[in-house]
């Protein structure tokens, strides 16, 4: 062999080496993570409220002349990473709680012949939450129905966990599901209980056709106000015309929500910095932004029309115009042409089976 021969072979021998042991520190990591989690206690999980990691996310804006109700599936979708809370379900509502079964998760269940105990319940919880996916534990006694875990712990025999396939962050991989059911196992054999899995190999391609989907239908609508060329409006101005129609400042940014609490639309400066009370009054920005988040929204149309009256109203009292995302002044014949591709999206949403702002759809928008 030449000196070349010799010395690619070596440098061969030393990438394999290489990613074999890399292969190993994950795997011992990995090991080390969820056996850590078997020990110790970190407040109730089980009772404890849990609440869920900022929103991080750069959201498509969809505009008259530009996305049609067939070319949903070209709007941009840039995901963001984002830590959800675990265990127990943050809606943990009559609907969901006798749910056994979802389009959008990879469920295992956990059958054991006593009663499961709190602390082994525990253990569970926070192995999963070094998942770092979004997931799901129902409890059942005997052959009951499924409910929250924290409505459930006492005589549980049964536990169904579920891996939600996709979220805005996209969907889960094959190493995801191998590290979810590995996981499971592992503590089930703990505690002499059986499992009940699936293959997930069968739910990956599931879970890409979901994320496709979301892609297609994850639009925000925008509508801006804009103040006349060297005339910006004033932080307090805004304010004041904010809360006259109904808007609440909220983290950064006013939010408007109907009768029950829920949020329907936002309003954002256009130089994308946060509100700040204390600032306001020295404050002046060149336009605001509203912005509806449609596939989270049941009757989005009907919203949609909300904001309109509501953007009219600011721009009104702001002496500002009401423009679409390029900057042209909205027209009756631009707005309705959006509300059509509004019908599109929410005609599709409800093929799929997961209706807008229904509880499904809040968790794979979110």
């Amino acid at each position: 062999m030449s000196d070349l021969q010799i010395a690619l072979a070596g440098v061969g021998a030393l990438v394999i080496i290489c990613v074999i042991v890399y292969n190993r520190v994950q795997e011992s990591r990995f090991r080390r993570r969820v056996e850590a989690s078997f020990v110790g206690e970190r407040g109730d999980a089980l009772l404890d409220p849990l609440n869920g990691g900022p929103k991080d996310r750069i959201e498509p804006l969809l505009n008259s002349g530009v996305v049609g109700a067939d070319d949903a599936a070209e709007t941009v979708n840039a995901r963001a990473g984002r830590v959800e809370p675990v265990g127990v379900p943050a809606d943990a509502s009559p609907e969901s709680a006798g749910e056994e079964s979802s389009p959008i998760d990879y469920a295992v269940q956990v059958t054991c012949e006593h009663a499961l105990q709190r602390p082994a319940l525990h253990h569970l919880l926070d192995a999963l939450d070094g998942l770092g996916r979004r997931t799901q534990v129902m409890a059942s006694v005997g052959d009951g129905g499924w409910v929250a875990l924290a409505e459930g712990t006492e005589g549980a025999t049964r536990i169904r966990v579920a891996l939600q396939l996709a979220d805005r962050r996209g969907h889960v991989t094959e190493d995801d599901l191998g590290a979810f059911v590995k996981l499971v196992k592992q503590w089930a054999q703990g505690i002499g209980a059986t499992v009940k899995a699936p293959d997930p190999k069968r739910y990956l391609d599931a879970a890409k056709e979901l994320d496709r989907f979301c892609a297609d239908v994850d639009v925000v609508v925008g509508l801006n106000v804009v103040a006349p060329s060297g005339e910006p409006f004033s932080g307090t101005k805004v304010r004041s015309c904010a809360e006259a129609v109904g808007f609440r400042l909220e983290n950064g940014n006013f939010r408007l929500a109907d009768v029950t609490g829920r949020p329907l639309f936002t309003m954002e400066s256009q130089q994308g910095e946060p509100f700040d009370l204390d600032r306001l009054s020295s404050t002046t920005m060149n336009g605001v932004t509203l912005l509806l988040d449609v596939p989270r929204l049941e009757q989005g149309v009907k919203v949609f029309d909300q904001m309109i009256d509501t953007g009219k109203q600011i721009a009104d009292a702001l002496g500002g115009t009401l423009v679409d995302d390029n900057r042209t002044p909205v027209t009756e014949a631009g707005l309705e042409q959006i509300r059509n591709q509004l019908r599109g999206i929410y005609t599709a949403m409800e093929a799929r089976g997961i209706d807008a702002g229904s509880r499904l759809a809040l968790r794979l928008f979110s």
